[in-house]
């Protein structure tokens, strides 16, 4: 009962401004169906092999990772708020145009357009959050944000296997209506709080933004002890569906029930399992998170039946729930306001690098090496992320 109520202090304590910025992503990821179905619309839809699919995903990854990093410098010029609508408005039109495209090539150039958009929305919109959370309360901010993120995408992915089963182009016409619809709520809702966003008064060079990382040796371990374990964590966006649909013959509303599952457990436990760990150090929450992320994806390799399936997702999504909360806050907690969106932009451009080569290694070994291997992969990678943030310099908590 204490920790409810320490729950509901937190959350009575978040201004309005928040609580529209959580509706418009709420909203937003609830019509996020496309990504997670995108290697099966390639593979199965469109008659592509897995190699030549799994390379889209390289276009987008690689157009993803360098917006994110341009993405922080121009976020602290003009706000993360400008940023965010344009990267709204702009993955919609992508959405509405990549289903009439059905040519290789040009699904290529059109999935590295997908990739600046998709890949500028989110340091902006941790920056924002960062901005609009009450002070010494980014940890807890970003889970709710989480929450705002997943309960749109519990009931998303669920409605794409409806959907994929119907029409593959459907999820796409989904998809870029909900990102205008929150496009329009965070124009209308958050007028006043676009004045409030700090500037750079400076203009910094690229090569100064990249030059934190010399700088700064605590952010330099981070993101290299992140990198492995969310290479590991992004293998349930592709590998994982092709793994369970072809493999072990699930079928397409099991792998969307997983995400249900992954969800609503976020939904309902994340903000608790926070509150309940606020005092945590960093270098805890990282350990104990990547710990059970590696534990789950490598339980894949000797699991056969539905109830290891869903156990092993439990397993994951603790360690989801625990490690990305702590992260976002850890690096909000880095730096100074104006210069948030550039640790942002290195943050984003980590995770969106282990996207990435974590897609693209994951179809690679599946398809030469077999699931099996895959996994247990996965072990051994998710143990390299343990060793390095053993080595992480503590923190005060945050």
């Amino acid at each position: 009962m204490i920790l409810f109520q320490k729950t509901y202090a937190h959350l009575k304590s978040f201004p309005r401004d928040m609580w529209v910025l959580w509706t418009a992503t709420f909203l937003n990821q609830l019509g996020f169906i496309v990504f997670p179905f995108l290697l099966l619309y390639l593979t199965q839809h469109l008659g592509f092999s897995l190699a030549k699919s799994s390379f889209v995903y390289v276009a987008f990854g690689m157009t993803l990772m360098i917006a994110s990093f341009i993405a922080g410098n121009i976020i602290d010029r003009i706000g993360p708020e400008k940023v965010l609508l344009t990267a709204l408005a702009g993955n919609s039109i992508v959405m509405f145009i990549f289903p009439a495209i059905h040519h290789y090539s040009t699904i290529l150039i059109m999935s590295m357009i997908w990739g600046v958009t998709f890949g500028i929305y989110r340091p902006a919109s941790q920056t924002l959050t960062s901005f609009l959370s009450p002070p010494g309360e980014q940890k807890i901010t970003f889970s709710v944000m989480r929450l705002s993120t997943n309960l749109g995408m519990s009931m998303g992915p669920l409605l794409g296997g409806f959907l994929v089963a119907k029409s593959f182009s459907s999820i796409f016409i989904v998809n870029g209506t909900s990102n205008l619809i929150a496009a329009m709520i965070i124009i209308l809702g958050l007028k006043s709080a676009f004045k409030k966003t700090p500037r750079h008064s400076t203009k910094l060079t690229f090569i100064q933004t990249a030059a934190f990382l010399k700088q700064d040796k605590i952010l330099r371990i981070f993101l290299l002890g992140l990198l492995p374990v969310v290479m590991v964590f992004f293998q349930h966006e592709a590998s994982l569906a092709v793994f369970l649909t072809q493999n072990l013959r699930f079928s397409y509303h099991f792998y969307g029930f997983l995400f249900t599952i992954n969800t609503l457990m976020i939904v309902f436990f994340e903000i608790l399992l926070n509150v309940a760990t606020r005092a945590w150090g960093a270098k805890t929450s990282f350990i104990t998170g990547s710990l059970l992320i590696t534990l789950g994806f490598t339980g894949f390799a000797f699991a056969t039946q539905a109830w290891q399936i869903i156990l092993l997702t439990v397993i994951w999504t603790l360690g989801e729930m625990i490690l990305f909360p702590a992260a976002s806050g850890f690096v909000a907690d880095l730096t100074s306001e104006k210069n948030r969106g550039a640790y942002m932009g290195l943050f984003s451009m980590n995770q969106n690098a282990a996207l990435l080569l974590g897609l693209w290694g994951g179809s690679f070994l599946m398809s030469y090496l077999g699931a099996q291997i895959l996994w247990i992969i996965c072990g051994f990678w998710g143990l390299l992320s343990l060793l390095i943030f053993i080595k992480l310099p503590q923190k005060p908590t945050f």
